[in-house]
């Protein structure tokens, strides 16, 4: 009798062990993928903040040399105009002639708008839509780009801390399921096996919303 009655929660629990061994499995190789596409996209992320930081030094770097070289136009314009004041044709036409390519077509705008007798015109090309700056386009560009390539690499940081979250979370799996076979009443045993369970469910459903790298 007391045999049969020592049979008889054993035989309950039979499955207790193999359910325990098969939750532990599963959520090793989950952990192991969960780390291994917190790897992948950590590295998209540092290479788009890369990229990121060498467009907008990109940026910073073409927006001085072109303020640089409006320095230098403003100044040839400037003593191009003291030349046509004292009537000096041959001095205004020499640095006329110099104008850079930003420099030439503003001074030809804003000449066509009869700016000795109009008060109305600008008082000198360096004005916007009449003077465009050098690497103006390419700054424009590289400057978009540099926008998105943050904004990617903040969307792939936060899918990488995800991943990171869910190997936290199954690696709490591995310990609930690992450790609830060590303890005496079979109701801690069934409740700690089946927080791991809803835990793991959890992770694998968080898992399963993210994108794969």
């Amino acid at each position: 009798m007391e045999e049969e009655s020592h049979r008889h929660p054993s035989s309950k629990s039979h499955w207790f062990e193999p359910a325990a061994a098969l939750l532990m499995a599963v959520s090793s190789l989950c952990t192991a993928w969960c780390s291994y596409q917190n790897s992948r996209w950590s590295g998209r992320s540092g290479n788009e903040a890369t990229r990121a930081d060498k467009l907008a030094r990109q940026v910073a770097s073409q927006h001085l040399e072109a303020r640089q070289i409006e320095a230098i136009q403003t100044r040839m314009w400037m003593e191009a105009m003291d030349a046509k004041i004292d009537n000096d044709e041959p001095l205004e036409r020499f640095y006329i002639t110099r104008f850079t390519e930003e420099l030439k077509p503003a001074y030809e705008k804003w000449v066509a708008l009869n700016p000795f007798d109009d008060p109305s015109a600008p008082p000198h090309p360096f004005v916007a839509g009449i003077y465009v700056p050098r690497f103006n386009d390419e700054t424009r560009t590289a400057s978009v780009e540099s926008e998105a390539a943050e904004k990617a690499s903040n969307a792939s940081g936060h899918v990488a801390s995800s991943y990171l979250s869910n190997t936290v979370l199954l690696a709490t799996v591995l310990f609930f399921a690992g450790t609830a076979g060590k303890f005496h009443q079979r109701r801690v045993k069934v409740w700690s096996l089946t927080f791991a369970i809803a835990l793991f469910s959890y992770a694998v459903v968080r898992t399963l919303l993210l994108p794969i790298a």
